[in-house]
């Protein structure tokens, strides 16, 4: 099987460029299977995993264009295998990114915004199965940020118009989040929310099939026009 690898340097690269292996096939083979064979014995390649299975987001990469995680994505025996760095993040080496510009700002809107501490009352409380059927599937948001390298909105216009899926589904948990007391529909829309052209190649892209972009969209943009924020 044939893949290709991108390889750069910024220390003696003026650019990134591609490297060809021949790597043995096995079915359903994934492309960190594919990456580790070709770092363990052909030769090193510079990426990140950690859990194998969606759940920490370190192996976020394209292949051939696409945005995805290396170890839930099969490669093709017959396929041209093309592995690429996540688009649109500075690459630090080979395959790795920093993706900081997105991710340090997910921390700051996942903190939860209080006038005063929880209390045990507020804690004890149930809660309402409709909101946690809402908010549970935004838990597994491994903050990869596939969605985000994805949308095309962010593509053509920047995180400063469409802060992009990542940002946005942090923003919805903590709108649905009956603990938090911030004003989460005008963080939303100030982030771009009706920028977004509702393409769904966020949930396309997404490893995290239980998150259904569009409907957090929807819902953010409904409180949205109710307020007359639209």
């Amino acid at each position: 099987m044939k893949v290709s690898v991108q390889k750069y340097d910024p220390s003696i690269d003026k650019e990134p460029y591609l490297e060809e292996f021949e790597v043995p096939y096995h079915k359903n083979m994934t492309l960190l299977e594919a990456l580790v064979y070709i770092n363990d014995n052909l030769a090193p390649i510079v990426f990140d995993y950690s859990c194998r299975g969606r759940d920490c987001g370190r192996c976020a990469m394209a292949l051939d264009g696409t945005p995805c995680l290396a170890c839930v994505t099969l490669v093709k025996e017959d396929g041209d295998n093309v592995i690429t760095s996540l688009p649109g993040f500075p690459i630090v080496r080979d395959l790795v990114v920093d993706k900081t510009k997105v991710t340090s700002r997910v921390q700051q809107i996942m903190a939860r915004k209080r006038a005063k501490p929880l209390t045990l009352d507020e804690i004890n409380a149930p809660v309402d199965p409709e909101i946690y059927n809402k908010m549970n599937p935004l838990e597994q948001c491994a903050r990869c940020c596939v969605c985000t390298a994805a949308c095309p909105v962010v593509a053509e216009m920047g995180l400063k118009k469409f802060v992009g899926p990542t940002q946005m589904i942090a923003i919805g948990l903590r709108y649905y989040d009956p603990y938090d007391q911030g004003d989460r529909v005008v963080e939303a829309v100030q982030g771009g929310l009706f920028n977004c052209i509702q393409c769904g190649t966020c949930t396309s892209v997404c490893k995290a099939l239980e998150i259904d972009h569009l409907s957090v969209w929807a819902d953010l943009r409904a409180a949205a026009e109710e307020r007359g924020l639209a």
